[in-house]
């Protein structure tokens, strides 16, 4: 089944990414978005809907998340840019988050 997902993992505290708004646009039209659970997790992006061949991104607004924390940051979004071809797969992507420095990978 088709779908796109994603997590957030502080790796400085080794907690999840709590209330970061995530945004999803393919082919830089904004699509959706959501705010990341308790578990740092946004489990459906497309809101029910079919997944598209395209250029998508993901952008995590992540100031505001370091700032509650009254923790300094060097990053106020970070885009993540990923192609889909094959529509019918499943698509997570994890975002590893510190203040500064992040990396990600294609996830299952």
């Amino acid at each position: 089944m088709s779908g796109l997902s994603t997590h957030v993992l502080d790796t400085t505290t080794g907690m999840p990414g709590v209330a970061i708004k995530v945004t999803h646009s393919i082919n830089g039209i904004v699509q959706a978005s959501a705010t990341t659970n308790s578990d740092g997790r946004v489990t459906d992006l497309l809101e029910g809907k079919s997944l598209a061949a395209g250029s998508h991104t993901l952008t995590f607004e992540v100031a505001p998340y370091f700032a509650k924390e009254n923790r300094e940051t060097f990053y106020a979004n970070i885009n993540i840019d990923f192609i889909v071809t094959d529509t019918t797969r499943h698509y997570h992507v994890p975002l590893l988050l510190s203040p500064f420095s992040f990396s990600t990978y294609r996830g299952s």
